[in-house]
């Protein structure tokens, strides 16, 4: 296995199999064999990842610079957008390292079965609470509106008042039990592909959020209210420490960036778009919107805007403009809801498989980490991974049982949940931080440590991104339904692009982090470490001073 293994890590041409490899990575039909356009798919994947990253914190930022000011409050944003970007790409190339399929399969093969369970219930933990604040904000943009509307309908009646079942449009679990039938049916999908439409229509409808709170600043001649500051320094340390977390939050798309990747074309071009869909959707989509929301907010209402800057314009816009950019922020996280969810339905549709067929995972799990050392799945340096196909699921309808289970569960955690501020701040300290920073930085120092820096060079070309064994099957074809399926896929380049290439006390090339990428990846673990325990003790000393943010 070292031989196999100081092949796949060795630069090209560092390897007595290189040759073969070379000939595979240089194949000039590779980057098109498969007929995928890149640029369409990269356009698709910076859409999916830009409204992921781009969720329910953004009401909650003009407060949040309220409480450091809106010059700190920009450079924190942009710092904070540089070590987000930094960690989504090591979570993608540590992920394709790794041979994985999602960012909690490549912290249980980095981090060892106990780190990776951790992350998994972060992940859980952070995906549940994020669905939660989703349905929380609809209820909160619609029901004001719904009740305008119900309150004019009985002033022309002449009654002032709303009764019989009209009355019942109004009410937040009413509002909320639309909201669940209308995201349901989008949760079903079996791709982040299939979401493409209801993303770029999400994504469309957030533009004109953004152009609705500019016209609004601009009825007031960009007049900022007058107790407006640059920097914040008179409400000491406490709200500072809570605003870092809720910052840090603001780009929480990890837990998709992984499937993102893996709908990218299964070619050199194709996975070679990942690092700049990385950098559109941080740094040219999710930046300058909040940098936007945040300042526009804050500069209109001063120091105390609302926790959700929309409900300030309950009222009181004459034209409906805001209005109609709340309803408009309600139909954004109604449409991101299946995004945001779809890594949490593939986390259930997997455990509910193991659970229906269990002697079919029970030999995967048997061999979940030694399967990346079996000699049975290597083959020239290439490696097969085991795949979940359709006789491997749970029954369609036992997965959209569960699934309406689990977003039942949301939307009752929606209406019994006190402020969309504090769930923000509690599950940004204890799930979304490390998450984010501290698990990227430790899954990129593991990748190599384990000798796992390099991508899966896999299939006899580049544009080979299915190539299916059956295990005791000669001809290839399927032999039956216990027959036990294999693919074979092309993942992209590894973790090759932060190393450099030394040999060990043995003589063998082995890869190490250069210097200045393992710093980083330090510096990610050291401000995640920070930012979370800052906004966990912000957090206690609210609750136990009673100045915590009420609904």
């Amino acid at each position: 296995m070292a031989d196999l293994r100081e092949g796949l890590l060795a630069p090209r041409g560092a390897s007595e199999g290189d040759d073969d490899d070379s000939a595979v990575l240089d194949d000039p039909n590779g980057d098109d064999a498969t007929g995928a356009t890149p640029w369409t798919a990269a356009a698709t994947a910076t859409i999916s990842l830009t409204m992921t990253a781009v969720g329910s914190v953004v009401l909650s930022l003009p407060a949040t610079f309220a409480e450091c000011g809106w010059l700190a409050g920009t450079c924190v944003l942009a710092l904070v957008a540089l070590l987000v970007d930094a960690s989504l790409l090591f979570v993608v190339y540590a992920a394709r390292s790794a041979r994985a399929r999602s960012y909690e399969e490549a912290a249980r093969a980095l981090l060892g079965p106990t780190g990776g369970a951790c992350v998994e219930v972060a992940l859980i933990a952070l995906v549940y609470g994020s669905l939660v604040s989703l349905q929380i904000i609809v209820a909160d943009q619609v029901q004001p509106v719904v009740r305008e509307v119900l309150a004019s309908h009985g002033s022309r009646d002449g009654s002032h008042e709303v009764s019989g079942w009209y009355a019942v449009v109004g009410e937040r679990w009413f509002i909320t039990c639309v909201s669940l039938a209308f995201v349901y049916p989008m949760t079903l999908a079996r791709s982040l592909t299939a979401l493409a439409s209801a993303t770029t229509a999400a994504f469309f409808v957030l533009l004109f959020v953004a152009g609705a709170l500019v016209s609004e600043l601009a009825k007031k001649d960009w007049i900022p209210a007058p107790d407006v500051v640059a920097i914040e320094t008179s409400r000491g340390a406490t709200p500072c420490a809570l605003a870092l977390p809720v910052v840090a939050m603001a780009y929480a798309c990890h837990f998709n960036v992984v499937a993102v990747d893996r709908e990218l074309p299964a070619t050199r071009r194709g996975k070679a778009c990942a690092a700049n869909v990385i950098h559109a959707s941080v740094l040219s989509g999710a930046f300058p919107f909040y940098v936007l929301f945040a300042v526009v907010g804050y500069l209109q209402f001063g120091r105390d805007v609302s926790g959700d800057v929309l409900t300030e314009w309950s009222g009181g816009n004459e034209n409906g403009v805001m209005t109609a950019a709340q309803l408009a922020v309600a139909g954004v996280n109604a449409l991101k809801y299946p995004l945001m969810g779809f890594s949490l339905k593939r986390a259930v549709n997997e455990k509910l498989a193991r659970l229906w067929r269990p002697t079919r995972f029970a030999d995967h799990a048997d061999r979940d980490d030694d399967s990346y050392d079996d000699e049975a799945f290597l083959e020239g340096n290439a490696r097969s991974q085991p795949i979940r196909t359709d006789n491997q699921s749970a029954p369609f309808w036992a997965e959209a049982t569960a699934g309406l289970l689990l977003h039942v569960s949301v939307a009752a955690c929606a209406l019994s949940a006190g402020s969309l501020q504090l769930a923000v701040d509690i599950v940004g300290s204890c799930c979304g931080v490390p998450v984010m920073f501290v698990v990227p930085g430790l899954m990129f120092l593991a990748a190599f440590e384990r000798g796992d820096a390099s991508g899966a060079w896999v299939g006899s070309r580049d544009d080979e991104s299915s190539v299916y064994d059956h295990a005791g099957s000669d001809d290839g074809h399927h032999a039956g339904a216990d027959r036990e399926c294999f693919a074979r896929e092309y993942f992209g380049e590894g973790l090759e692009w932060a190393a450099r290439w030394e040999r060990d006390a043995r003589g063998r090339l082995v890869a190490r982090p250069r210097p200045v990428m393992a710093a980083l990846a330090w510096t990610l673990v050291a401000v995640g470490s920070v930012v979370a325990a800052t906004g966990l003790g912000g957090i206690a000393y609210e609750l136990a001073s009673g100045t915590a943010p009420a609904k």
